[in-house]
């Protein structure tokens, strides 16, 4: 039961945190944006965890995506699209909840690396509020997958 609490928070903090990013990128502020961006990268970690528990099939999947988490933000993009929305640099996927979750922490860690570079341009600004847009999508799915059974 504390275990579920415990992850009831992370995901309620991970919703709070991602719809503030948000709202930090609609605005453009360059200020905090990769901060914000690498908290919400630490607040989906729990919640990986937690869906290792719940989802044992994802464990070595789940594993490698903890590891990469520090090292994702310092990738070029097309690296972090490739090895890690892609799936290239991770174990073979057996269960479409490992997807989702997954998605947490690299949508995250995407934008971290594109405040990193420093977002200039509105194709940036755009391609940084959809990274967000798309994890607040599978949140739900996450959110639901997790707290069901």
């Amino acid at each position: 039961f504390a275990v579920q609490a415990a992850s009831e928070q992370s995901l309620q903090q991970y919703q709070t945190q991602a719809t503030a990013l948000l709202s930090v990128l609609e605005a453009r502020q360059q200020k905090n944006l990769e901060l914000k961006a690498k908290q919400l990268v630490q607040t989906s970690k729990p919640i990986v965890e937690f869906a290792k528990a719940r989802f044992p099939q994802c464990a070595t999947y789940f594993d490698a995506l903890i590891t990469a988490a520090e090292i994702i933000p310092t990738l070029p993009l097309e690296e972090i699209e490739s090895g890690y929305h892609a799936d290239g640099k991770l174990p073979p996927l057996t269960d479409g909840h490992c997807y989702h979750v997954k998605d947490l922490l690299v949508h995250a860690a995407t934008v971290e690396a594109m405040a990193k570079q420093g977002i200039s341009t509105d194709k940036g600004w755009q391609a940084a509020k959809h990274e967000i847009e798309e994890v607040i999508e599978h949140f739900d799915v996450v959110k639901a997958s997790l707290l069901t059974k």
